[in-house]
């Protein structure tokens, strides 16, 4: 394999003999996952044989020449077991955990990879359950529950919009961001990607975010961000809309990075009932 920042080359081995292009590639960067692969395809990054090809379904045999013009930096090794390190605390109904980059937060429909709630039930038991989760590349804060009222009481406050979620982001530039302010929009699905979102100008669900600028330093920009609304990738898709996508996001045009520059700093939830109310932070050096 001939690779250095511009360019990754290889030749098919016997493996890839006879199978998809897209699957070959993901054969030789097992760490750049499907969307990965899906995604330079479709930016015609791919070159068998000298010649651009985008369809995944492309067939390749062995000895061809496989060159990718622009190659992804590969996302977080996976983690297969649950690590003590990520317990904030365990209230006895309230298990609080800081959820790595890279890691599912629960199994998706096909199943088959390894997702914090599935691993902290190892330790934890099969009776927990996720309660707050994120996207695969976000880091930070995630709530999971033991049976009881406590899951009464989540479901209400989260429903009422009274728990406080604050994350971390770090962007290359502010964009049309002030200083700080909030962001409102309409989204819905992509309609070409079924992984992505997309703003509308009409339809879709209404998204609303506070948002803070930090002080520049040489890695990127902070910014401290509040969603008061729980869409997929709302954070994401709000920043990039501004012109200040998140370092590391492959989606949404970020600048390339080792990780999605993304971190669920601090959960606050109100009091209610029998229960006091209570708060977690956890910070995050993105250096």
């Amino acid at each position: 394999m001939d690779r250095d920042q511009k360019r990754t080359a290889f030749r098919v081995g016997q493996a890839g003999h006879g199978v998809r292009l897209d699957k070959a590639i993901r054969i030789q960067f097992p760490d750049w996952g499907r969307r990965v692969v899906s995604q330079i395809l479709q930016q015609r990054q791919v070159r068998v044989n000298g010649k651009i090809v985008w369809l995944g379904s492309w067939k390749v045999n062995m000895g061809d020449q496989i060159e990718i013009s622009q190659p992804p930096v590969g996302k977080p090794a996976a983690q297969t077991r649950f690590d003590p390190g990520w317990l904030v605390e365990d209230t006895g109904d309230v298990i609080v955990v800081s959820k790595p980059a890279g890691l599912l937060s629960q199994a998706t429909r096909a199943g088959g990879e390894d997702n914090l709630l599935s691993l902290a039930q190892t330790v934890f038991g099969d009776e927990i359950r996720l309660f707050h989760r994120l996207d695969r590349d976000t880091s930070g804060l995630c709530l999971l529950t033991r049976p009881g009222p406590v899951n009464a009481y989540l479901d209400a406050v989260f429903k009422q919009r009274q728990v406080v979620k604050e994350y971390r982001a770090l962007v290359a530039a502010r964009g049309q961001l002030d200083e700080s302010g909030q962001i409102r929009l309409y989204m819905a699905q992509h309609e070409q990607r079924s992984d992505m979102m997309q703003v509308v100008a009409k339809g879709g669900q209404f998204s609303l975010t506070d948002y803070q600028l930090g002080e520049e330093s040489e890695i990127g920009l902070p910014v401290w961000l509040q969603p008061h609304t729980g869409r997929s990738h709302q954070l994401r898709v709000h920043l990039a809309y501004m012109g200040a996508p998140i370092i590391g996001d492959r989606l949404y045009g970020g600048r390339k990075a080792s990780r999605l520059m993304l971190h669920s700093e601090r959960i606050a939830l109100p009091e209610g009932g029998e229960f006091p109310a209570r708060e977690w932070t956890v910070r995050i050096n993105f250096d």
